[in-house]
């Protein structure tokens, strides 16, 4: 299962989650979480992006090194298929910052 481009916009700069297994469920399958650090080769003039019919990649880099399944890495950032990318959920403030 891949997530619906349609109902995301992604940029530089933006928390992901990275679908391991593409065909597994996006709320229960194996995740990598990473940082979109550049648009990829396929979209390399955007820093945002809203669902085309084009396939649209982004390098994310990951927030531990990462290994797939295929037993390659451990890789400290890859090229991925927006496709393949679910927005972080936003963090509870655990507590307040002084300013």
């Amino acid at each position: 299962m891949v997530v619906n481009g349609g109902t995301h916009g992604f940029g530089v700069g933006m928390q992901v989650l990275v679908l391991v297994d593409p065909g597994s469920d996006p709320s229960t399958g194996e995740r990598a979480s990473g940082v979109i650090v550049a648009p990829g080769r396929q979209r390399a003039a955007a820093f945002i992006s809203v669902w085309t019919e084009q396939l649209t990649t982004w390098i994310v880099e990951f927030d531990e090194p990462f290994t797939p399944p295929d037993g390659s890495g451990p890789h400290e950032s890859a090229e991925v298929r927006e496709t393949y990318l679910i927005p972080a959920p936003f963090a509870e403030a655990s507590e307040s910052v002084d300013a």
